[in-house]
């Protein structure tokens, strides 16, 4: 994919899930100690996150093809913080639409509908050697505040932004 290339970022629909289940599992190639692997797990993953927050789940489409998705929750309660935050659950991009501006626009969106949820922190969880995806948040802002095992908890301030 050549750079500047045009995208469009969408609310998914319920009938997206199995073309986003896809994408996952073209996204966690090198990665599958932080993912799910077995397709049917992949499709059980895929529910839940509709069933969590159906509104918060966005997929990026280049002429039309879906290249990547964030799945964010808004009706979270984070146990480290708390309090209700802005959990994004998912975010990936297939690899070969990667480094366009996607993801960050992804996040952007999905960090957008939580301010219209009232949030005013996003939280995820992101593998401890998935140094690209680390590398990543940080330069959205976020900040490492804690782990557990294998996981960083990362996290955002976005009210009065």
């Amino acid at each position: 994919m050549k750079e500047g290339s045009e995208f469009s970022i969408e609310r998914a629909k319920r009938e997206d899930l199995k073309d986003l289940g896809e994408i996952y599992l073209k996204g966690y190639v090198g990665l599958e100690e932080y993912s799910y692997t077995h397709p049917e797990d992949v499709r059980a993953y895929m529910e839940w996150l509709w069933r969590r927050d159906p509104e918060g789940i966005f997929v990026a489409k280049v002429e039309g093809k879906k290249v990547g998705f964030v799945a964010g929750d808004a009706n979270w309660f984070s146990k480290r913080a708390k309090e209700k935050v802005g959990a994004v659950h998912e975010i990936v991009v297939l690899p070969e639409f990667r480094g366009m501006g996607i993801g960050k626009a992804l996040m952007e969106r999905v960090i957008s509908y939580f301010r219209e949820k009232g949030l005013g922190t996003v939280e995820l969880w992101v593998g401890d050697e998935n140094f690209r995806a680390i590398e990543f948040y940080k330069k959205l802002g976020f900040e490492e505040a804690g782990r557990y095992n294998y996981w960083i908890r990362m996290v955002k301030k976005i009210q009065g932004q």
